[in-house]
């Protein structure tokens, strides 16, 4: 949660675009202040750096995996990521609403700024265009219009997405159904389609050399 908080003053200069099936959130406390429940959080403070050798990983009722067997990845301690800068990350857990901290790294592990795209099981997606590196950490939550179980897809390519903090609960919009934190954007799809596109190169992390 500490994380959260911190990541909260930097995303109040987060702008992105959006088409939502729910409210998407840059803010923190407005975020928290919707939430009627909180399932449980990821802080992934027990990960530390290189490969997890696995596809999957589970930590407070959050599950984050990938498709390839390349696996998981340690950016750091704290943080956690993917081997391949193709592959999506998902986030699964039992609830409609989730915030995280976010970020984005090159292959050998530097925080940049690059953008970030997201999409929910309930149709929500969220283009962010930047994460700042210096922050280096960026908000962005999400309550469903549904009050169903969603999921969470991450993409990052042709770089690397990664997480320090992952919040879970239920929510309730105060904004109405199919509403957007900060706008909505007609050019999330051509975005979507852009990154997609230059995920075609994938790239595989290296470890460093001590």
């Amino acid at each position: 949660m500490k994380k959260l908080l911190s990541a909260a003053v930097a995303s109040l200069i987060c702008v992105g675009t959006a088409n939502a099936q729910g409210t998407w959130y840059t803010d923190y406390n407005t975020w928290l202040a919707q939430m009627t429940s909180i399932g449980g959080t990821a802080d992934y403070n027990s990960i530390g750096y290189g490969p997890l050798e696995s596809q999957s990983y589970t930590e407070n009722g959050v599950t984050v995996s990938v498709p390839s067997t390349a696996g998981l990845w340690g950016v750091l301690p704290g943080q956690i990521g993917a081997v391949n800068s193709g592959d999506t990350l998902t986030f699964t857990f039992s609830g409609n609403a989730f915030g995280g901290a976010f970020l984005a790294t090159d292959a050998a592990d530097n925080y940049i700024d690059v953008p970030l795209s997201f999409s929910t099981s309930d149709g929500g997606t969220y283009y962010l265009p930047s994460v700042a590196d210096s922050s280096p950490f960026t908000f962005l939550g999400y309550i469903s219009d549904s009050n169903s179980a969603i999921s969470l897809d991450l993409v990052g390519s042709p770089n690397f997405a990664a997480v320090d903090t992952f919040t879970f609960g239920n929510g309730t919009n105060a904004a109405g159904p199919g509403s957007a934190v900060p706008e909505p954007g007609e050019y999330v799809s051509m975005a979507i389609l852009g990154i997609g596109l230059c995920g075609m190169l994938v790239r595989s992390r290296r470890i460093k050399k001590s």
